[in-house]
């Protein structure tokens, strides 16, 4: 009888303490960090540490220390958290390359379908991705870099790669495949 009565206090007690969040092998369960590609996931692209290599935001006072100037954008279609990371790697013979990842929770498909189309967030004359993540993309080719912005549920992705080399969209949309893989 006494081991009943403990069991009957230990389970609802274990049954409060957990939750989604608690169990990380529930594909239901994403957090904004576990949308970014890991180190060599993608051939020969590390993470890079140090300041200014990688931020999180989950408000946007937050937002506004990382990216002072372009938070509203976000703040004005329901930004819930937010990531960016750098990685470096190679395109064709270029080494040290970087490309910058940001991923914007927007809290719902319509707000981040909102940021990409905000008259603020226009990209002109994009180039459509040769393999998109997602209906909503498109990628802008820039003199030394290429950006794509594209949205895929409740999030709103920037990714750019300082290279100019036309190889250099091809690794650009594999990291895009990449992160929209992972997005439920």
């Amino acid at each position: 009888m006494r081991n009943l009565k403990i069991l009957l206090f230990i389970i609802p007690a274990l049954l409060l303490g957990c939750s989604k969040t608690d169990t990380p092998s529930n594909p239901d369960v994403v957090s904004i960090q576990d949308l970014l590609p890991r180190d060599n996931e993608i051939s020969n692209w590390t993470r890079q540490s140090g300041t200014g290599a990688s931020w999180i935001a989950t408000n946007t006072s937050e937002l506004q220390l990382q990216i002072d100037g372009g938070f509203e954008l976000f703040a004005n279609h329901g930004f819930v958290e937010a990531a960016m990371q750098r990685y470096t790697g190679k395109v064709g013979t270029e080494s040290n390359v970087e490309i910058e990842v940001q991923v914007y929770d927007q809290g719902s498909s319509a707000q981040a379908d909102a940021v990409f189309d905000d008259p603020n967030n226009v990209f002109t004359n994009p180039i459509p991705p040769s393999n998109p993540p997602s209906p909503k993309a498109e990628i802008r080719k820039d003199i030394f870099s290429y950006t794509m912005k594209f949205t895929k549920g409740k999030y709103y992705c920037l990714i750019t790669i300082f290279s100019s080399y036309d190889k250099a969209q091809e690794v650009l949309e594999v990291f895009a495949g990449n992160i929209a893989s992972r997005i439920q």
